[in-house]
């Protein structure tokens, strides 16, 4: 079964609960709640608790849980499957502890086992029988990489599946804060800067914070408006990781992954759209607010072939 049909086929089963979820999204930039605020959109968290309903995953590993949003998702899942264990990472102690306090306060406490610290520490002695591999984290290609070497590559479960996080197909056009994309040269120094240039410079940092200084030089590429009325996109990739995860998709077969970007849409009984206006600084071509639904599933098989693929490709291209 390709993973089309397996989301498919989730999505019907249990869509209908989804209602009851609802609380998260309305509650998202509620920092009283989720201290840390991210842009993990309404369908994607759909498709993830129809996913871990529909799998009935006995063990799900998550890198990393931040306040708990995403992970909250997956527990719903297993609280109503009443079966099944999260283990998630998340290094700083300050959000995990608000993360805690919502899951005991929505009685899925038991369901999660978190580890606080650096996971590329903290997880080195974890098993390789997870169902869902879940990476939301330092979206570098460093950390990426780490993470399928660790962990997905000694999966031991063919069924298994490989969900990561702020990567977007290439056809994707899409905008950011309003204006065209950063190309990194915000980040560059540069000579005889009047006062406003340096404090519009110091805001873009906030505004576009980068992972590490690899990432501040990522070339990123600029596309006209495609018709009338619309403005300057790109594909929504501005990270070593999501970059680099593009070269493995294009490894994969269509069946063996997939870009929630580009089925939203097919889904109308979700409601996939209903939470677009509270997106923040995400936007479409006409400038108005859209989730973009940044999230790619893949099979772990699949992934391990690419993935090893991927590696003598380098190897060739350094001879």
């Amino acid at each position: 079964m390709s993973i089309h049909d397996i989301i498919k086929r989730a999505i019907e089963q249990y869509g209908h609960e989804t209602k009851e979820l609802e609380f998260l999204p309305e509650n998202r930039y509620n920092r009283n709640i989720f201290p840390t605020t991210g842009q993990y959109d309404w369908f994607s968290g759909q498709v993830l608790y129809c996913l871990t309903r529909s799998l009935k995953p006995s063990k799900i590993l998550e890198i990393s849980m931040a306040s708990g949003y995403s992970t909250m998702f997956m527990a719903m899942a297993v609280k109503r499957n009443e079966r099944g264990k999260i283990d998630s990472f998340e290094l700083d102690p300050r959000v995990e502890k608000a993360a805690a306090n919502l899951f005991k306060k929505c009685g899925v406490d038991k369901f999660i086992q978190s580890y606080v610290g650096d996971a590329r520490r903290k997880s080195s002695g974890m098993p390789s029988d997870y169902t869902i591999y879940f990476l939301d984290s330092l979206h570098t290609e460093d950390f990426a990489r780490w993470f399928i070497d660790t962990h997905v590559m000694r999966a031991e479960r063919t069924d298994a599946l490989f969900h990561i996080h702020d990567i977007m197909p290439l056809h994707a056009r899409v905008r950011r804060w309003n204006m065209p994309p950063f190309d990194g040269n915000e980040f560059e120094e540069k000579p005889k800067q009047s006062w406003f240039e340096k404090i519009k410079k110091k805001a873009g940092g906030l505004v576009y914070p980068p992972h590490n200084s690899k990432d501040r030089r990522i070339p990123i590429r600029i596309y006209p408006p495609e018709r009338p009325g619309t403005l300057h996109t790109f594909d929504g990739n501005c990270t070593t990781e999501a970059i680099w995860g593009s070269k493995l998709a294009s490894l994969m077969k269509k069946e063996d992954q997939i870009f929630l970007h580009d089925i939203a849409n097919d889904y109308p009984q979700l409601t996939p759209r209903k939470y677009d206006h509270a997106a923040v600084g995400r936007t479409n071509s006409a400038n108005l607010p859209m989730e973009w639904n940044e999230t790619w599933w893949c099979e772990v098989e699949a992934l391990k072939t690419a993935y090893r693929q991927s590696n003598e490709i380098e190897e060739e291209t350094k001879k």
